[in-house]
């Protein structure tokens, strides 16, 4: 499955920043995303559509991935998402992943159950076109977003048309966490904090 990054908003719930070049300790949150897909075996080409809102970020990601020739930059009008989503959808042929640029958390291993489980369900009904992922409303205490109890991870799986498509919700327990706010960037970087912190305690054990 080819892979989608939308990396071209305006930022404005951030103050107008070029979000994806957030840093969280001293990494740029698109790198966040870009690096799980590179390692995931189920992504082949990553697409990363860039806008005039996100000028310096096109110049990041051709100066830092200029050696992976499965990356391509998709420059769109930075209209909206849904403008920006349908202007990308004729590089696509497939069904694909759009994966916002400012998750934090995200690993190939959830990478590889979204595809899994998308292929699963379409293959026991077809008439599945597309996949929201969502986490539960008690994992995150201070949502952006929420819809009856879920809140959306920023990660889909939709297939190369316009208009209604039938859509199927995964929920999984990990912990992704989409930064649209001050608040949000803060828990982010407790939780990578923590995360490190766990992880340092395992090797320690080991």
């Amino acid at each position: 499955m080819d892979a989608l990054i939308m990396a071209g908003g305006k930022g404005s719930r951030m103050g107008y920043v070029e979000k994806p070049l957030i840093k969280i300790k001293d990494k740029p949150l698109i790198s966040y995303v870009i690096q799980p897909l590179l390692e995931s075996d189920k992504i082949n080409k990553i697409y990363i559509a860039t806008s005039p809102n996100t000028k310096n970020t096109k110049k990041f990601i051709i100066s830092n991935y200029k050696d992976y020739k499965n990356i391509k930059v998709i420059e769109t009008s930075g209209r909206g998402y849904i403008e920006d989503l349908n202007e990308c959808i004729e590089y696509f042929s497939k069904p694909f992943l759009v994966v916002s640029s400012d998750l934090i958390n995200l690993t190939s291993k959830i990478i590889n159950s979204i595809v899994d489980y998308f292929y699963s369900v379409k293959s026991k009904n077809p008439e599945i076109e597309a996949l929201a992922v969502m986490i539960p409303r008690d994992k995150y205490t201070n949502p952006t977003i929420e819809f009856n109890g879920l809140i959306p991870v920023g990660i889909n799986v939709i297939s190369p048309k316009s208009g209604y498509q039938k859509e199927k919700i995964m929920i999984i327990d990990e912990l992704v966490i989409n930064v649209n706010t001050p608040d949000d960037l803060k828990f982010a970087e407790n939780l990578l904090i923590r995360n490190k912190k766990e992880n340092d305690g395992r090797s320690w054990k080991i």
